[in-house]
């Protein structure tokens, strides 16, 4: 078998909304219903403090309602600097860890994926991928509470688990891209034949 090497783009930047909304948004978090998450079996190795992962396509839930086009602009954003016009959300939630709390080796659905550290203590871990041209080599990207990361669905990734007392919690998300940005429709100079 032929391996071409093509490189994916890991996008990362801060959430500049971050400050404003933190407070806010934790409130909300921390006053829904929602539940723990354990799933172990063959595959699975989940262990949630707390997540919304059974609504994440739901819009009427109280921080989706207030923050979606918040977070909406931003994946936006992120679409735009690899070339997409615009994105289909299909999917957005949240997950809290506690000691020892884990979310194991997995992918995602659709095109791109990322993470939002809502909360970060020092000692909480940064998501693990494995390299897809290497699957015996790993990396974390240097991330802080605030940052987001965008990258492919199908890069494995985890949670592994926390170190800390203290409550870490993210927002994820599903989407899709859709239509190309018209300066990058039509001929380009040269394609190159791998």
């Amino acid at each position: 078998m032929i391996q071409y090497k093509i490189n994916s783009l890991i996008l990362k930047d801060s959430f500049k909304p971050h400050g404003m909304i933190k407070d806010d948004l934790l409130e909300l978090i921390n006053k829904s219903n929602d539940k723990s998450w354990l799933k172990k079996d063959s595959y699975f190795n989940d262990d949630l403090a707390k997540t919304d992962w059974p609504l994440a396509d739901d819009w009427e839930r109280d921080w989706t309602k207030r923050y979606r086009g918040l977070f909406l602009d931003k994946f936006k954003e992120f679409a735009n600097t690899l070339g997409y016009k615009n994105i289909q959300l299909s999917k957005l939630w949240y997950q809290q860890y506690g000691l020892k709390q884990t979310h194991g080796w997995h992918v995602h659905a659709r095109n791109y994926t990322g993470v939002y550290y809502l909360e970060l203590p020092k000692d909480s871990p940064h998501t693990e991928f494995i390299y897809p041209n290497d699957l015996n080599k790993g990396f974390t990207i240097e991330v802080k509470e605030g940052d987001m990361v965008f990258f492919p669905c199908n890069f494995m990734h985890r949670s592994k688990p926390s170190l800390s007392k203290k409550t870490k919690t993210i927002i994820s998300w599903n989407l899709d891209f859709e239509d190309i940005l018209d300066k990058h429709i039509g001929e380009k100079e040269s394609i190159a034949t791998l």
